[in-house]
């Protein structure tokens, strides 16, 4: 089959044999395989928040090239285009609709401050408990309406699980927090967004290391000067950091930070005196 085939002609490791199966992700280090691909309907999904939609948008996002280029190459290499997009949700319409989020509200789990995060820092977000004593956290659109929520469970894979329906594709969790204010850090999920609140940083989150067209929008209108991007210190965070800039840099001030290799991300960062400097020293691109 087509798919297969590129697929193969690019490095992924797939079995042949198959229409549908999971792969260890190749935008995060993958311990266990968090990528499901269905070669038949042309679509695939990282439940650890890297991205979803076409294959289309996997080869882009994997060779690092344009929507065009994309085209291009899979033209030469036999598959047709009816639709080139990074993301398959962009072409969607439907309203973001408001959802009652299920957890026990005014209670965290236990296990979630040995992160260093505090039970009133959890609770400003919203966050509750639920029946296993995961860590649930509502996402909000810019209205501050629960469109969903993301449950962080605990000694389980995926660590993250996204509640059904969620577009994440057409919100950035924390933005109906943002204020007027010099600067506003982008991260990856939303317990980095928490942890840099708590510590006095303003901060979004794109819900995975991937931006839709919908979130550069909404992150271009944040009433802010200057936004820092604070992605993974892996793979998918460089290609994702990359996209930002090359996607809004003539249209907003973008700087970035440098996270020292022993971090994976800014929740690693537990010294409060290391996480100001690491975000004072940020580079412009």
């Amino acid at each position: 089959m087509e798919w297969a085939n590129i697929l193969l002609d690019m490095g992924i490791d797939i079995p042949v044999d198959r229409d549908e199966f999971q792969i260890l992700c190749p935008f995060h280090d993958d311990a266990r395989a968090s990528c499901a691909i269905n070669i038949e309907k042309g679509v695939w999904i990282c439940f650890r928040g890297c991205g979803q939609g076409s294959l289309k948008s996997f080869v882009g996002l994997y060779l690092n090239c344009s929507p065009s280029e994309v085209e291009q190459y899979l033209l030469k290499n036999g598959i047709q285009i009816e639709l080139c997009s990074f993301d398959s949700n962009e072409v969607e319409d439907e309203i973001l609709t408001e959802v009652e989020v299920p957890y026990q509200s005014g209670f965290v789990p236990n296990w979630i401050f040995d992160r260093g995060f505090t039970k009133d820092a959890l609770l400003d977000w919203g966050c509750g408990i639920d029946e296993y004593r995961n860590l649930v956290i509502p996402i909000h659109n810019l209205d501050g309406e629960p469109v969903g929520w993301v449950t962080r469970q605990i000694n389980r894979d995926p660590k993250y699980l996204y509640s059904k329906g969620l577009k994440k594709s057409k919100v950035l969790f924390g933005g109906h927090k943002i204020k007027k204010c010099n600067f506003v850090c982008i991260t990856e999920g939303t317990l980095d967004t928490i942890w840099l609140n708590q510590n006095g940083f303003n901060s979004v989150a794109l819900l995975g290391a991937h931006m839709s067209s919908i979130q550069e929008e909404l992150l271009v209108n944040l009433p802010t000067d200057e936004l820092v991007i604070c992605l993974d210190n892996d793979e998918a965070g460089k290609l994702g950091s990359e996209k930002i800039n090359a996607c809004i840099s003539k249209r907003f001030v973008i700087t970035y930070i440098q996270l020292p290799k022993e971090y994976k991300d800014v929740q690693d960062v537990r010294n409060i005196d290391e996480l100001q400097h690491i975000i004072d020293t940020r580079t412009f691109w």
